[in-house]
C-alpha cells in the first residue's frame, strides 16, 4: 500500500480529506498532520510515499515543510494541496513541490496525480537514483541560456516570440517552464503542451521573475567533468531531433507532444551528469571501450537508463503523459504497423536516429546503438531518403548556427 501523509492547519479540510478518500483506504495508508512540525515528527517515525501539503500554515508553511522533507526524505513525492495562488508563494514552492493542485480539488484528480506520480517513480528500479531524482527541483541550464534571457527579459523591445525561442533552445529550462505552466502553480486550469503558449501564459513579469529572482534556472556547474560527457553537445542533439520530428509525418494532434518530446528526450542523462557523476562516467567509459549502447550499460549496471530516469522527473513535474512514455521508450519503442499511424513515441525514436546518422557518431562520445529504422517502416520505406535529407540539412543548419555563435 502506498502510505501518504496529508497536512493542513484546517480541522474541517483534514475531515474533509479523510471523508473524500475512503473509496482507497484498501490502497492507500492515509495519516493526517494539522502543522508542518507535526507532520515532521510523523515521518520521522516511519518512512511515507507522498506528502501533500498545504501551502499557507502558521509557523511552518508549506514550502519550508517540504524544502525539509525533500533535505531529509529526498525519494518523497512532494504536492501542494492549496487555494492560495500567488506569484510570491508559486517562487517559493517551486523549487520544492512536484506538482501544486488547488482546493477544492477533485477526488478523482486528487487520485489520479498520486498514482502518476508513483508510477513515474517506480520506472526507477535502483533506489539510490530514485531518491537523487526525486529531490531534483531544479536542472542545470546553459549559461549561454541564462544570459540570453536575462538580456531579453530586460529589453522592453523583445517579444514573447524571441523570449520562447530562447527557452526552446535549452532542454532545462524547457522543461521546468512546462512543469510550472502545466501546475496550478499560477492558477491556469488547461494544459499547455506549447512554449509559445507557455511563455504567453506566464508572461514577462513572472518569467523575469523565475529566471532572476527564485533562482530556478541554475548555470550548469559539474564539480567535475565527467569525461565522454558533453552538454553542449545534448543540447545540440536534441534541437536537432526537436526538428526532424516535426518534419515527420504524424498525426497533427500530436504535434506538439512530439516537439515536447523530441526536445526532453535525453533530459535523464542531464540529471546523471550533475547528481550522479561517478556512476554515469563508469558507464559512458565502458560504452566507449567496448563500443555496446550506453543505455544498455546504464541498464546492467543499475537497472534503470537515462531515459527512465527523464522520464520519472518529468512525470513527476507533471508533463503529458504521452510525453513521458516517449521519453521512457525511446530506446524501446512498439513498432509501427501498415495500419497504424506515426504516434508520439515512434516519432521521437525515429527523428533520434535520424540525427544520429547525420551527424555521425562522435568518438568523443558514448554510442547510440539502433538496427536502422527501414526493417521497422517497410510501408514507409519510400520516405526514407527525404527524411534523411532532411535530417542532414538539420544538422548542417544548427552546425553552421554554433559556428557562428562561437
Amino acid at each position: 500500500m502506498k502510505r501518504i501523509l496529508f497536512v493542513d492547519d484546517e480541522p474541517r479540510i483534514l475531515e474533509g480529506l479523510q471523508r473524500m478518500l475512503r473509496p482507497w483506504r484498501k490502497e492507500w495508508d492515509v495519516a493526517f498532520a494539522n502543522s508542518g512540525s507535526g507532520a515532521l515528527e510523523i515521518l520521522s517515525a516511519s518512512p511515507y510515499d507522498v506528502i501533500v501539503s498545504d501551502m499557507r500554515m502558521p509557523g511552518m508553511d508549506g514550502a519550508q515543510l517540504l524544502e525539509l522533507v525533500r533535505e531529509r526524505h529526498p525519494g518523497m513525492i512532494r504536492i501542494v494541496l492549496s487555494g492560495q495562488f500567488d506569484t510570491e508563494a508559486a517562487m517559493r514552492a517551486a523549487p520544492v513541490a512536484h506538482q501544486f493542485l488547488a482546493k477544492p480539488c477533485d477526488p478523482e484528480k486528487l487520485q489520479a496525480v498520486i498514482e502518476s506520480c508513483c508510477a513515474c517513480v517506480s520506472m526507477v528500479v535502483d533506489n539510490a537514483t530514485r531518491r537523487v531524482v526525486a529531490a531534483i527541483g531544479e536542472l542545470p541550464t546553459m549559461p549561454r541560456t541564462y544570459a540570453a534571457l536575462v538580456r531579453a527579459l530586460d529589453d522592453p523591445e523583445t517579444s514573447l516570440d524571441q523570449i520562447g525561442a530562447i527557452v526552446e533552445s535549452d532542454v532545462a529550462v524547457t522543461a521546468k517552464v512546462l512543469q510550472l505552466v502545466n501546475s496550478a502553480f499560477f492558477g491556469l486550469t488547461r494544459e499547455v503542451a506549447t512554449i509559445p503558449m507557455a511563455v504567453g501564459y506566464l508572461g514577462f513579469d513572472v518569467l523575469k521573475q523565475l529566471v532572476i529572482t527564485a533562482e530556478l534556472f541554475r548555470t550548469f556547474q559539474c564539480e567535475s567533468r565527467v569525461a565522454g560527457f558533453s552538454v553542449e553537445e545534448i543540447q545540440r542533439h536534441s534541437r536537432c531531433v526537436a526538428a526532424i520530428a516535426a518534419g515527420l509525418p504524424a498525426p497533427r494532434q500530436h504535434a506538439s507532444a512530439i516537439s515536447i518530446a523530441a526536445l526532453l528526450h535525453d533530459i535523464g542523462k542531464l540529471v546523471l551528469a550533475v547528481r550522479l557523476p561517478d556512476p554515469f562516467e563508469r558507464a559512458l567509459r565502458a560504452s566507449l571501450q567496448e563500443n555496446r549502447p550506453l543505455y544498455i550499460l546504464e541498464e546492467e549496471m543499475t537497472g534503470t537508463s537515462h531515459a527512465e530516469i527523464g522520464a520519472c522527473l518529468l512525470g513527476l513535474w507533471g508533463l503529458p503523459p504521452e510525453v513521458v512514455a516517449a521519453v521512457s521508450e525511446h530506446h524501446h519503442p512498439m513498432l509501427a504497423t501498415a495500419d497504424k499511424a506515426m504516434d508520439v513515441t515512434l516519432a521521437v525514436q525515429i527523428a533520434n536516429i535520424l540525427e544520429h546518422e547525420a551527424h555521425g557518431q562522435s568518438e568523443s562520445l558514448a554510442p547510440e546503438a539502433h538496427d536502422g529504422i527501414s526493417t521497422d517502416l517497410h510501408h514507409w520505406s519510400e520516405f526514407l531518403p527525404e527524411w534523411r535529407e532532411s535530417a542532414e540539412e538539420i544538422v548542417q543548419k544548427e552546425a553552421q548556427g554554433l559556428q557562428l555563435s562561437s
